[in-house]
Formats: structure tokens, sequence, C-alpha cells
């Protein structure tokens, strides 16, 4: 359920560069498909004082959803991303192609090589590839790629059909990779 009761009251907040929510993880409060037209638009306002925090939320929200195969923000994300790609802002549409490459990586049928590995990584992963690390797991069929971080999640993508899952805190054991086909 979307944390504000109405669109008056997300944009008073936005207006206000001193408000905060009494939550200490406003952001996660912030997630929910029904605020996605509403954080993309105070993302490409530049007047708005907290553009670049609903930006960053936008992102991260978009790599939650993909990346944990959250099916029902699928919709309400694509409509987003789509009106995105005709922004006048630049970093919103650069946004609107990270989501449609994310998108890919669910549909995507075929071999994944190291840097189609590493790219994944990167967009499914908080960071960037080069913090992480990318190696054959077990069996040889599947990328392992892992945030190098006290608390990390795991991305396996099969090598061959380029299907991935995510874990957190473990790595998955080799029977477990079974299911990506």
């Amino acid at each position: 359920m979307w944390f504000f009761d109405d669109e008056q009251i997300f944009w008073a907040r936005a207006a206000d560069p001193d408000a905060v929510l009494m939550e200490q993880d406003e952001d996660l409060m912030l997630r929910d498909p029904a605020g996605l037209a509403l954080l993309l638009a105070a993302a490409e306002d530049p007047d708005c004082p907290k553009q670049r925090y609903c930006a960053a939320i936008l992102r991260d929200y978009s790599r939650h959803i993909v990346g944990w195969q959250v099916s029902n923000a699928y919709s309400a994300l694509q409509v987003s991303a789509t009106r995105a790609a005709t922004s006048r802002d630049g970093s919103v549409r650069r946004w609107a192609d990270y989501v449609t490459r994310m998108f890919s990586y669910l549909s995507d049928a075929g071999p994944v090589n190291r840097a189609g590995a590493e790219q994944r990584a990167a967009d499914l992963l908080v960071g960037t590839a080069d913090r992480m690390k990318i190696q054959i797991a077990a069996g040889e069929k599947h990328w392992q790629c892992a945030e190098s971080d006290v608390y990390p999640t795991y991305l396996y993508i099969h090598r061959k059909t380029g299907a991935f899952r995510m874990t957190r805190f473990s790595s998955l054991p080799a029977q477990d990779l079974s299911t990506l086909r």
C-alpha cells in the first residue's frame, strides 16, 4: 500500500527539502507500484528539492522489482519506464533504458559471456562490477556474482540460457542451481 493517502501529501513532502518521515527506512516505505508515477514525476522535475532522492528510490526499487522478480509490479514499472523514455530529462531517459535492459534479462534466452554477466551484476546488484566477485559457480553452468559486502547478495546466471536467480546472505548449493535452466 502506497504510503501517502493522496498525491498532494506526496508533493508537499517532496517540495519541502527538510521534510522527513519518522521511519528510518523511508525509501523502503516508498516502494509501491502505486507510487512509481509520482516518484518519476518528482525525479524529472528540476524544481523539486528531492529530485535526486526520488530518482535514487526509483532506481533501487526498479532493481528490486526485476532482480527479485516481483511480477505484480512489472506492469506499473513498464508503464513508468515507457513514459520516462520520452522525458526531457536525460537522467530519467537513462533510467528508462536501464529498466528496459533489466526487463530484457527476464526474457533473454541464450548464452551469457563474462561481459554480459558483469553488466547484469552491475544492473541487478548494488554497486559496480569492479566491486563484485564474478566467477563460474560449481558445476560450471552458472555465473556466480556476489556483492563484496558484509551481508552479500548472490546473483546466479545460467551461462547458456540467461535465466537468473538471486539469494541473500549465503550462496546456493549446486543442487539448488539445477532449477535454473
